[in-house]
């Protein structure tokens, strides 16, 4: 995969709502060349023209609403237990 190659996929993948989140376990093998290409991650990014540090606070959020609607799941999985098999 050409430098441009890298840098036009990373345009794609930003443009999606979720961003950059988590790519190097969805996309491993374009992580891996953007590094060697750029030698960092975050200098691949910034060469794609993409702000580095709005798609960590994006990744950052993510992982925070993530863990809300776990936690929100959990809370009604275990009010329903209680109905279902009150003590």
């Amino acid at each position: 995969m050409t430098r441009e190659a890298v840098l036009d996929l990373i345009r794609r993948l930003g443009r999606r709502r979720e961003g950059l989140v988590a790519i190097h376990v969805t996309h491993p093998a374009l992580y891996a060349r953007a590094r060697r290409c750029f030698g960092s991650w975050a200098a691949a990014v910034r060469a794609a023209g993409l702000d580095y540090w709005s798609e960590i606070r994006r990744a950052r959020q993510h992982a925070i609403d993530m863990r809300r609607r776990k936690r929100r799941a959990l809370v009604v999985a275990k009010r329903q237990a209680r109905e279902i098999h009150p003590q």
